[in-house]
């Protein structure tokens, strides 16, 4: 079997990725998806597929979104064990500060800007125009959606969701497995397992389980 870019799911994260992907040249799609398996989509595996030896040089990329991030990060840590290739994504508009440190798996969307000394973890997911500030550390499969802007020395868990136009201020601390509502303006720490809304910011516990 000849080199495949794939893609473990096909929703609509999955046609994104496919779509920035292909912008950037990669070809022998192959798509890791039961829905996709059973529309008879070119080049289409059922999900758990990845898992056999065929695969083995296969670049895979992780299109699960923020409703899945646990499981994402279960399948990442599965491929590295696996010693299967999961590149980033990074888009040609953005900017990245050579002494950021992206670890494996990242996705970036157009027009993100990533300062000095940031780190990112692995199957960190940042959409479009999301501006993350010096000496920000960022943990694993996290999801900020389009114009979050987080600020200087700031600190994240694992498997954070941050809503669209959200604003992290200096200095502040999340925790792991924290939802973050849209256009919320974070002020304060945010223990683990704690949903955060609103300007000013309210903080309650989870009520959903999405991640």
């Amino acid at each position: 079997m000849g080199q495949l870019t794939s893609i473990i799911g096909f929703g609509e994260l999955g046609e994104q990725f496919y779509g920035f992907l292909k912008e950037s040249n990669k070809t022998g799609f192959g798509f890791f998806d039961d829905i996709a398996k059973q529309n008879e989509i070119k080049r289409s595996y059922n999900f758990n597929d990845y898992k056999k030896a065929e695969f083995a040089e296969t670049d895979f990329y992780v299109a699960l979104g923020y409703k899945h991030l646990q499981t994402k990060n279960s399948i990442i840590n599965e491929l590295k064990g696996l010693g299967r290739k999961i590149p980033n994504y990074i888009h040609s508009s953005c900017f990245v500060n050579n002494s950021a440190n992206l670890s494996e798996a990242v996705f970036v969307y157009p027009m993100c800007n990533i300062d000095k000394n940031v780190k990112i973890g692995k199957g960190t997911l940042l959409n479009n125009s999301v501006v993350i500030s010096h000496d920000t550390s960022i943990g694993n499969c996290c999801y900020l959606s389009p114009g979050v802007t987080i600020s200087g020395k700031v600190n994240i868990g694992d498997c954070t969701f941050i809503g669209s136009g959200s604003v992290i201020s200096n200095s502040i601390s999340i925790g792991n497995n924290v939802i973050i509502g849209v256009g919320t303006v974070v002020t304060k720490n945010v223990p683990d397992n704690t949903c955060v809304i609103g300007n000013p910011m309210k903080m309650i516990v989870k009520p959903l389980n999405i991640l």
